[in-house]
């Protein structure tokens, strides 16, 4: 190799050989001798030309008695390379990424370097200084070749504007009608329930805040990002309610009662307090809502337009609102029935139904039946979620009787250790959503129909010249069609949303025990069902891939 020197480029940037063959005298070259001539002239971090050196080594171990004349040339095996940077951006724009590549004997990155490369590429907002110094700190100690990425620009996402807002100024009689009052040392007085939750004329009962507009966000090469402002809804203006003639986000009562909440707004009752309901009241039938406080006794009706509240306990009576159903202390049946088929205690409400427990009663909610310490051999349906657990998450069993939700079911425990025979069915409003799913299909299908109809009118029509078409009936053709189109469009996005809205709510609902899954408990989601035969720890019942599974929690 001493015979065959390296040269170095007069500017230091490339590195040449010159190749002819050996002399038979001399020792054949290998790849090996090259590098380490290349390290001899402190080229040995350039950038190498490896198929530069395979056809030098070729050349140079070529038979030197062959017949074939090979001309003596100069072949370039390095070059002096100075650090490169690849600038990248996400699809959506939203972020930049660079790239150093080490250098090759030639000069390492600048910070200059960096940001021409962000100009150059149009990335001019979200830009991190910290990023870039990191990025130019780290790159230095590159090795040739070697390379480093990190994200330097960051877009942000347009922020949608909320809806308006309603915050209730006064207690949610459904969470909580009655709750036991501190004393002055701090401790509660669980004898002491406190007033019950009433409003007075003019007193403000309910705020809106107002409809926010947004926030625009932007990319990486500075595009705005627009975005959705909320939408200005307006108050549900019930019965005893106004809007505050000195503040247009504001509700008050127009009388004195019971305030409920309702959606987007509020209501006012007129409340009927009593005692306790037993054989000296009678049974209550009252337009508005009716407190009790105290008992409702065997054999009682309490029914009512509004709420029904119970201080006390609920036993053998029957309990109808149009309203929630709160009942502070319990409700207690027994296991015989009625002459209409309901157990002997029943509560039926069309809002929500909440207690501390419930045992041998038939439950009829059309909303939330929430529970905190335990349900047993109870007949409950709910048009929404049955939830039988503490806030604390300490308490809560579910066993025994038939349950059926809307939604989903969820429990601290649920069964016995006995086995005790539980039935539990979620997801009901399967049927519901799955029934419009089939109407609006039908729909959809008349609909094309009715189009085919006018598809065949619409080619007779062009079968006659058009001198000859009666242009009243051509017009009332061509705007039959375009309701037809109209209406197909309408009912195909409508279908689209019913099925999105069932996969959504088929995916979330489950059935959910936070301690214990025991043993004897029949689930059933939709149309799926499973036994459950032996006892788990905390998990829930969902569906997975169109079969019901026991997922750990």
């Amino acid at each position: 190799m001493s015979q065959q020197p390296l040269q170095l480029s007069q500017q230091g940037h490339t590195v040449s050989l010159r190749v002819e063959p050996l002399d038979d005298a001399e020792m054949e070259v290998s790849r090996g001798d090259v590098y380490a001539a290349l390290s001899n002239i402190n080229a040995n971090q350039f950038f190498i030309f490896e198929n530069a050196i395979d056809s030098a080594l070729e050349v140079l171990n070529s038979d030197s008695a062959s017949n074939i004349s090979v001309e003596p040339k100069t072949i370039i095996i390095a070059e002096k390379r100075s650090a490169t940077l690849i600038v990248k951006t996400s699809p959506d724009l939203m972020t930049a990424s660079m790239t150093i590549v080490g250098a090759y004997g030639g000069n390492r990155m600048t910070a200059k370097e960096l940001l021409s490369a962000l100009k150059d590429n149009h990335i001019i907002k979200g830009i991190r200084k910290v990023q870039l110094q990191e990025l130019l700190t780290k790159g230095q100690s590159l090795v040739s070749g070697e390379k480093l990425t990190l994200t330097v620009a960051f877009g942000k996402p347009a922020e949608n504007g909320t809806d308006s807002q309603f915050k209730p100024l006064v207690e949610d009689i459904s969470q909580r009608v009655l709750r036991p009052q501190h004393k002055a040392d701090g401790t509660v007085d669980m004898l002491n329930l406190g007033e019950m939750v009433t409003v007075t004329i003019s007193q403000a009962i309910m705020r809106r805040m107002p409809a926010t507009p947004g926030v625009v966000g932007f990319n990486v090469i500075g595009n705005d990002l627009d975005c959705v402002a909320g939408q200005e809804v307006p108050f549900t203006v019930g019965d005893g309610t106004a809007i505050s003639d000195n503040n247009e986000n504001l509700l008050v009562a127009t009388k004195s009662g019971i305030p409920l909440i309702t959606k987007n707004g509020m209501q006012v009752d007129d409340a009927l307090i009593v005692k306790g309901v037993n054989a000296t009241t009678g049974h209550i039938n009252f337009d508005g809502s009716v407190v009790v406080q105290g008992d409702v006794t065997s054999g009682m009706k309490v029914t009512a337009t509004g709420n029904i509240s119970v201080s006390g306990f609920v036993e053998l009576a029957e309990l109808n609102a149009g309203g929630d159903v709160v009942v502070i202390n319990g409700v207690i049946g027994k296991p015989q029935h009625s002459n209409d088929g309901h157990l002997a205690c029943y509560i039926k409400a069309k809002g929500k139904v909440t207690s501390k427990f419930a045992q041998y009663v038939d439950i009829d909610a059309g909303s939330n039946v929430e529970l905190s310490l335990h349900a047993l051999h109870c007949h409950i349906r709910s048009q929404g979620e049955v939830i039988v657990l503490d806030q604390f998450k300490r308490h809560g069993t579910l066993s025994g009787g038939i349950i059926e939700a809307a939604y989903s079911v969820k429990a601290l425990n649920i069964g016995a250790l006995a086995g005790t025979p539980t039935e539990i069915s979620a997801f009901s409003k399967c049927y519901d959503l799955r029934n419009q799913l089939n109407d609006t299909f039908k729909l959809l299908e008349d609909e094309q129909i009715q189009k085919n109809k006018i598809r065949e009118v619409e080619l007779k029509l062009l079968q006659i010249p058009s001198t000859k078409r009666p242009s009243e009936l051509v017009t009332k053709v061509m705007e039959t069609k375009e309701k037809h189109v109209n209406k197909m469009s309408s009912l195909k996005e409508h279908y689209r949303s019913l099925q999105s809205e069932y996969e959504e709510v088929r995916g979330a609902v489950s059935i959910a025990a936070l301690n214990h899954f025991f043993s004897g408990v029949s689930c059933r989601l939709e149309r799926l069902t499973m036994n459950v035969n032996e006892e788990h720890g905390p998990c829930s019942i969902k569906y997975s891939a169109n079969k019901l599974e026991i997922i750990p929690l």
